[in-house]
Parts: C-alpha cells; sequence; structure tokens
C-alpha cells in the first residue's frame, strides 16, 4: 500500500510541481511550468547557463529562427541557452506564445520518448531565400568573430594581469580600426 501511494505521489507531483527560479521573468516561468517538472529544471538550469553567457560578455547568437545546433536543443528539443540569449538580448524575439506552445506540444505528443528515440520531428519552417540565407551565414560569422574576440579578452582578463589586459585591447583596437578605416 505504502509503494502505491509514494507512486502516486510521483505521478502527482511530476505533473503539478512548480519550479521556482528567481531572476526569471513570469512570463518565461509561466510558459515554464507548463512542463512536467524535470524538464522544468532542465530548462532553468538551460536559463542559468544563459545568464552565464551575459556575464561573460558574450553577444547574442543572431539566432533567426528556432533552431539552433547545440547539443542541448538537438537532444531535447526545448529551450536551450542560446535560443533564451538571442529571445531576451538579440533583435529576434524567439519565445513567442506560439514557440512555447509548440514546444510543449512536442513533449505533450511524444512524452520523454522523445528525449529516448532520435526520431525525425517534422517542424514548419518558413522557406527562406537564397539572400536570406546567405545573409544569416554573414551575421552568423560576424558573431562568432564577436564571440571568440570576447573569449581572448576574457582569458586574458582573468590572468589579473592589468598590463596584459591593456595592451590585448590596444591591440584589438589597433586591427579593428585599421579593418574599419579600410571598409567604410
Amino acid at each position: 500500500m505504502k509503494k502505491k501511494a509514494d507512486s502516486d505521489y510521483v505521478a502527482f507531483e511530476f505533473r503539478i510541481k512548480k519550479i521556482f527560479a528567481i531572476g526569471i521573468s513570469d512570463e518565461i516561468l509561466n510558459e515554464i511550468h507548463k512542463f512536467p517538472f524535470p524538464v522544468q529544471e532542465m530548462i532553468v538550469d538551460e536559463f542559468r547557463a544563459f545568464e552565464g553567457r551575459v556575464k561573460k560578455g558574450k553577444i547574442s547568437p543572431g539566432l533567426t529562427f528556432l533552431m539552433c545546433d547545440c547539443l542541448f536543443f538537438r537532444q531535447y528539443l526545448l529551450p536551450c541557452r542560446h535560443i533564451f540569449h538571442e529571445h531576451l538580448y538579440g533583435a529576434t524575439q524567439l519565445l513567442t506564445s506560439n514557440a512555447w506552445r509548440n514546444f510543449q506540444q512536442i513533449f505533450d505528443e511524444a512524452r520523454f520518448e522523445i528525449y529516448m528515440n532520435h526520431e525525425l520531428v517534422d517542424v514548419i519552417m518558413p522557406e527562406r531565400t537564397e539572400a536570406e540565407r546567405a545573409a544569416e551565414n554573414r551575421h552568423l560569422a560576424i558573431n562568432e568573430l564577436m564571440e571568440r574576440a570576447c573569449d581572448a579578452y576574457w582569458k586574458v582578463e582573468e590572468k589579473g594581469n592589468s598590463e596584459q589586459t591593456n595592451a590585448f585591447i590596444r591591440e584589438l583596437k589597433v586591427r579593428m580600426d585599421s579593418v574599419l578605416n579600410n571598409r567604410c
């Protein structure tokens, strides 16, 4: 009888329990609460990883649609740190109510099987022109260069040597000015 009561309690908590998370807007948290508790924990962990990206000075990834190549997104088909970053700091508001509904629908239809059986899932995406794809690739290339520059800066900064940090900034400025002055 105790086992039955325990399993009923776990099943109840699986769907009913809501995660508490400081620093996440009510709008986003309300959408997260529509998932089972273990999935809520995964999404909040990704939100915290997004906050870590911001603290490191990383720029938004420049995503233009709800698709990311990171392992988390490919594995779980849930909003990842990059999608949160783009939604909150980028040019594209990716996490619309319709987008959240699609994430929830994927889970409701397939349950955890979607995470265990890697099957193809049809996602309706608007067709993009060659020019749009080329523009997106250029945008991604610039974002990657900026992210690499930020990563290099933080590696120097973490060493705590202000002379090295200032020298890095001076060299980066000279090189950037050279490129920008020759192109503009």
